[in-house]
């Protein structure tokens, strides 16, 4: 378990102690564009309508660190047909942009401390596959997917929190869009990818 790669369950086990509203059938959704040309997911809501409590619950079920199962059991996505099919299958890489934003001294380091911090788990957790000194996220994840055969789910939360925050820096903007054409425009490492 780790804040970036694999996060596992418990942060959706305790949003579902509260009141809970079942949408778990935007699981069988996500599902259904695994492997095709839609893989590229984007869910995209007003504020406080559980962007964040949908990305944790997508980090649960694809996580293939933990078993969730029961986290899932009487749910909607636990009587459609995709459910075992993908249930804790993937690595998850799991990207919360405000707390990167929120977490660097200055804004132009955002990018390079994103791809460092997440290297650094990738590096823990395969260490044989992972550069010494890669800096390019996109490249230790096709680099692990090359030698292992693991596809990885990359859930990105507040994905457009820097352009809002760097409304007038072209250069941070442009270093952000590299780095998610990095990781998806050739889609060999994330072939099964939500956004």
């Amino acid at each position: 378990m780790g804040l970036y790669l694999n996060p596992e369950k418990e942060s959706f086990r305790q949003a579902c102690n509260g009141i809970y509203v079942d949408k778990t059938g935007m699981i069988d959704y996500v599902n259904s564009t695994i492997g095709t040309p839609a893989k590229l997911n984007c869910f995209s809501r007003p504020r406080r309508f559980g962007k964040s409590f949908a990305a944790k619950m997508l980090c649960a079920y694809y996580d293939k660190n933990c078993d969730s199962r029961e986290l899932f059991e009487g749910l909607k996505i636990s009587k459609m047909d995709s459910f075992e099919k993908y249930l804790n299958k993937y690595d998850v890489i799991y990207l919360d942009i405000t707390r990167f934003i929120s977490t660097v001294g200055s804004l132009n380091d955002v990018v390079k401390r994103l791809q460092a911090d997440v290297i650094e788990e990738l590096k823990s957790a395969y260490p044989l596959y992972v550069k010494e000194d890669e800096k390019a996220l996109a490249n230790a994840l096709f680099a692990i997917s090359h030698k292992t055969g693991n596809k990885f789910v990359v859930i990105i939360d507040e994905w457009d929190a820097l352009f809002c925050e760097a409304k007038d820096d072209d250069n941070l903007q442009k270093e952000y869009v590299q780095l998610l054409r990095g990781l998806f425009k050739g889609g060999t490492a994330t072939d099964e990818t939500i956004l």
